[in-house]
């Protein structure tokens, strides 16, 4: 009778809590502490990844951009899945910057997150893995040099059984999923138990054709907006999706470069990979509380897309991403002159 089959997914945050009040007691107030504690350390180690790709940016506009985003701070301020997966999140995000950037102890940062996120939302590991992988294979030339092909094929049979590990947890005891991994399945289930509990928020469109995509960024990052946002939540949340909107826009110059950035920096890869792939799959929740909720743990890597550093306006390229592929080449090339000259 204790119902242990609901040990992954729902039952990970009552027993979270029990572990947390057996140190600091039966109180409620303690424990959102512990729990919003947990979560900023988590937002601290997905700044340490930041900083750790990027050493010598300017890290304040991701600072400003992570920790004072109302939602962040709210959603993981209490006993809840989001406070553990920012904390699962960082220590993923960060194991992996270090890994993808050839440092020690990416793996004994990555182990931890994956033990947590695959027992309070198995969902989101899978992407993180599935961004991981892909970001494994992106072929810079430090890499190159740096892991032999049987590290190489090592980590990626690593990642690969954690993937699998992933898909196997989601199927199983993903709320929602119905046995399934289908997305158009997960909408209609979690719409038609949504109907009959009565929420009203259960009327967000879906469909897996990529073309709906554009819906899909709007529904998950911009819904609701100042026009359309009814009652006090509401128009609080249109507020920060205005000034998501306005960050997107402002750093247009920043994504216009990250497919170049992206292959240079594993870690943005990874970024790209997972928000893109979050917005696909959880827009399939078609409830628009839920996804509000559920969203804010792209929020970090969304926030890295709009921070890949570049030159001011009008100023010298300071990075190479910020040049044409000829241009790196031909500076390379003469890089490698000058070397040859010294020797």
């Amino acid at each position: 009778g204790s119902d242990l089959g609901k040990i992954v997914n729902d039952g990970s945050v009552s027993i979270a809590a029990g572990i947390a009040m057996a140190i600091v007691g039966v109180n409620k107030l303690a424990t959102f502490l512990v729990f919003s504690w947990l979560s900023f350390i988590g937002c601290l180690l997905f700044f340490r990844a930041f900083t750790l790709t990027f050493p010598k940016a300017d890290h304040r506009r991701y600072v400003y951009m992570l920790f004072f985003l109302p939602s962040v701070i709210f959603w993981t301020a209490d006993i809840s899945k989001e406070s553990l997966m920012m904390l699962a999140g960082g220590l993923l995000a960060y194991g992996a910057a270090k890994f993808l950037a050839r440092k020690r102890g990416g793996f004994v940062l990555v182990a931890p997150g994956v033990f947590i996120g695959a027992y309070v939302r198995p969902n989101e590991l899978l992407l993180f893995m599935a961004g991981f992988v892909v970001a494994m294979m992106v072929p810079t030339a430090a890499a190159r040099k740096t892991f032999g092909g049987i590290r190489r094929l090592i980590g990626l049979v690593f990642l690969g059984s954690l993937l699998v590990l992933s898909i196997f947890l989601t199927v199983h005891y993903l709320h929602g999923a119905g046995g399934s991994l289908s997305l158009q399945q997960v909408h209609s289930n979690n719409q038609s138990a949504s109907g009959n509990l009565g929420f009203g928020s259960s009327n967000v469109p879906y469909s897996t054709n990529l073309a709906s995509y554009p819906r899909d960024v709007y529904e998950v990052m911009l819904n609701p907006l100042p026009f359309n946002a009814h009652g006090f939540g509401q128009k609080v949340a249109a507020l920060e999706n205005l000034v998501i909107l306005g960050l997107i826009l402002a750093s247009l110059r920043n994504l216009r470069i990250l497919p170049r950035a992206a292959f240079a920096r594993p870690y943005l890869m990874l970024c790209t990979v997972y928000t893109g792939a979050f917005i696909y799959t959880f827009a399939a929740l078609g409830n628009l509380g839920l996804i509000q909720r559920e969203r804010v743990v792209i929020l970090p890597f969304l926030l890295v897309l709009l921070c890949v550093p570049r030159a001011p306006r009008h100023a010298r390229p300071r990075y190479d991403w910020e040049l044409r592929r000829r241009v790196r080449l031909q500076r390379r090339r003469m890089l490698e002159q000058r070397a040859a000259r010294r020797l």
